[in-house]
């Protein structure tokens, strides 16, 4: 039986809230009798036993999950979620060595849902960034978050149907080389669009230099139309052709994913809050040597 749109967030939250509230054995309630995470199946006991007995401990013990964003494709019964969560790690983490520093994780994901329990998401936090915390001890970390920035009220908003047809023309735009001239017709403020603090056209043009055959392949899409944004969950492949977030170019060809919130306004992207998680395709080049 498919669950409405608020009862998919009241759960999504109830169970973040589960967790802050270390009620372990309640978790599995919210839970479906299969649940898989990231390619990783479990069982409810034994997904509540891993974060109990490991994701806890090695978040020092404190697990507060604060909700930055949620959207719902009521359809598909999915939610689309960014969360953030500050700790003190009690162990090495990342590579770093314990130095007992407080670290902002921001996490995003995709979570679905069978019969209004979880049964399978897709989640990943920006490890770059949490690496940076690490290695600079007197810089304090602001992220930026989707929370902070309100919603801007478009003329000409889009519907759901519209968004994902715009978002999939973009897409093409990119698999096809056409930035560089069809790059204003998808961007509200071409040169001042940001994603996160950085300028959005500067990230794909280095990106496309530095992986020239990158392709892009849409694994999820989630639309608010009432905000006029969307979620996607992005399958990178390609080759790079030189040094670039870790990559080394060995003629070798690399996946990766990405995360990102768009912020549309009249048809257009204003804003962006992506996250590439580069750490899966250092590895790939790691296990090739």
């Amino acid at each position: 039986m498919a669950a409405s749109t608020s009862e998919l967030i009241a759960t999504t939250r109830s169970w973040f809230k589960c967790v802050n509230e270390k009620r372990w054995d309640d978790l599995p309630k919210y839970m479906h009798t299969t649940y898989n995470q990231n390619g990783q199946d479990y069982t409810p006991e034994s997904w509540a036993t891993y974060i109990k007995e490991h994701m806890a401990p090695e978040m020092g013990g404190e697990v507060r999950i604060n909700e930055d964003s949620i959207m719902v494709d009521e359809k598909a019964q999915c939610v689309a979620f960014s969360t953030w969560s500050k700790f003190k790690p009690e162990k090495p983490f990342l590579g770093y060595q314990l130095m007992r520093r407080e670290v902002l994780l921001v996490g995003h994901g995709f979570v679905w849902f069978t019969n209004g329990k979880l049964s399978k998401s897709l989640f990943m936090t920006n490890n770059d960034d949490m690496r940076k915390q690490l290695a600079t001890l007197s810089t304090e970390y602001v992220p930026s978050l989707i929370s902070e920035y309100p919603a801007p009220k478009s003329t000409a908003p889009l519907s759901r149907e519209e968004l994902h047809e715009i978002y999939n023309a973009y897409v093409d735009t990119v698999n096809c080389r056409r930035i560089e001239t069809h790059f204003d017709k998808f961007y509200n403020r071409p040169e001042q669009t940001l994603n996160n603090k950085v300028h959005a056209r500067g990230i794909v043009e280095d990106t496309l230099s530095a992986i020239p055959d990158l392709h892009v392949d849409i694994h999820t899409l989630v639309a608010d139309e009432e905000k006029q944004r969307l979620a996607v969950w992005l399958d990178f492949t390609g080759t790079p052709v030189r040094d670039y977030a870790g990559l080394i170019a060995n003629g070798r060809s690399v996946h990766f994913t990405e995360h990102a919130t768009y912020q549309f306004v009249n048809g257009k992207i204003q804003r962006i809050w992506g996250v590439m998680d580069f750490d899966k395709a250092r590895e790939q080049q790691k296990c090739a040597k």
